[in-house]
């Protein structure tokens, strides 16, 4: 578990660090890669060590996934956050996004209305426009340097017959709350009262600094559960995005039938045999590991809190409450959104994913991704303070 090891992930073709890719999004190939939403950490090792044991086999056929898969999640979420998953509700799919679409296309039509609350993950804005539904906004409130959900633009938005479905972060990319189980009650109870189905994206729920804590949303009420969707992997949490898939969890039995006919009609329930492997260690026995690496995150956040703090600089830092993620706030600077994204890239010779992505509420701020060595971190620093001193 040493964190601060340096890994050159451009020995594969990795997005985050790839020349291409920085040259294309950031229009500078040098820049320090840290818009990525995946971290420069190595995997547990009981999961390094059981995927070579699988390797080791040889044999890699069609294969189904074992008791003791669904037994590792199962005691991972009922240990870690007091959420016993009933073992019929869920269904296997090969990414949330994927499952996200699949859900929208079963709860509303073409045109409908898609509530996001923005500044949101910008892949949830494609996913509505791809399926040919309405991207509507339900903005964040940032007060006092703190994000809030604002109910009331949320219930009138909900009340509309043509906005069929919620799709909420939990915890929020890219802001970083951690949604209190009373905030998640209240979205709750609003959409059910306007039958509006929600789908929660859980991708995250692992990350969580205390004294936060995740609230699985479908945990809030049984009305809550029967009018939803929650979407769960261990992608993020052990760093496998490019390895598992997901889960998708569905209590109300007819929606979970549709869901489960769609999966098997179009064959996208099928088992990787690695990704069985990775998952289920890493539920298994992967604990100690995401304990070290949580504390070692809110060590990251400490550096970049205290960095901005004793240097007086002119950007700040919205506190997380979890996630890898931070979004720090740049509109000090005065800069537009495309003059800021030119700056970070070549001025601070930083590439952040620019705040504008994630909707026009983003403007002037950037998503850093800190799940890195704290030497990377501190580069970026470095060169966010000069880069800042010489704009002033």
């Amino acid at each position: 578990m040493n964190f601060d090891e340096h890994i050159d992930r451009n020995q594969y073709p990795t997005m985050k660090w790839s020349s291409a890719f920085l040259a294309e999004h950031f229009g500078n190939d040098e820049a320090i890669p840290m818009s990525v939403a995946d971290m420069d950490l190595k995997s547990p090792p009981a999961v390094l060590e059981h995927l070579h044991k699988r390797v080791s086999h040889g044999i890699f056929g069609y294969e189904s996934k074992p008791e003791s898969y669904f037994m590792a999640l199962e005691a991972w979420y009922q240990t870690r956050h007091g959420w016993n998953i009933e073992r019929q509700y869920l269904e296997p799919c090969p990414s949330i996004l994927n499952a996200i679409s699949i859900i929208i296309n079963q709860h509303s039509n073409d045109g409908d209305g898609v509530i996001l609350q923005s500044p949101g993950f910008f892949e949830f804005r494609m996913v509505v426009k791809s399926n040919d539904r309405k991207i509507v906004k339900n903005a964040l409130k940032l007060i006092d340097g703190h994000y809030y959900i604002d109910f009331e633009d949320l219930e009138t938005k909900a009340a509309d017959p043509n906005n069929k479905i919620l799709i909420l972060c939990n915890p929020h990319n890219p802001v970083s709350r951690v949604w209190t189980k009373a905030e998640l009650a209240q979205v709750a109870a609003l959409c059910v009262r306007h039958n509006v189905f929600v789908i929660a994206d859980e991708i995250h729920g692992d990350f969580a600094f205390p004294p936060h804590r995740y609230c699985p949303y479908l945990t809030v009420s049984e009305s809550a559960a029967q009018n939803a969707a929650a979407c769960i992997s261990p992608a993020k949490t052990f760093n496998l995005a490019g390895l598992v898939d997901a889960i998708t969890i569905i209590p109300n039995e007819t929606h979970r039938q549709r869901f489960h006919d769609f999966a098997h009609r179009y064959q996208i329930n099928k088992t990787n045999v690695f990704a069985s492997v990775a998952i289920e260690i890493a539920y298994r026995e992967g604990a100690d590991w995401l304990d070290a690496l949580l504390v070692y995150l809110q060590g990251n956040v400490a550096l970049i809190r205290n960095f901005l703090q004793v240097n007086t600089s002119p950007v700040s830092i919205i506190d997380p409450e979890g996630t890898f993620l931070v979004w720090l706030d740049f509109r000090e600077l005065g800069l537009e959104a495309k003059a800021l994204e030119r700056f970070l890239a070549h001025e601070a010779k930083i590439a952040l994913s620019p705040g504008y992505w994630f909707g026009r509420e983003g403007a002037g701020f950037a998503r850093m991704t800190i799940g890195c060595p704290r030497a990377t971190i501190k580069r970026a620093l470095a060169n966010l303070a000069v880069a800042t001193k010489d704009l002033s």
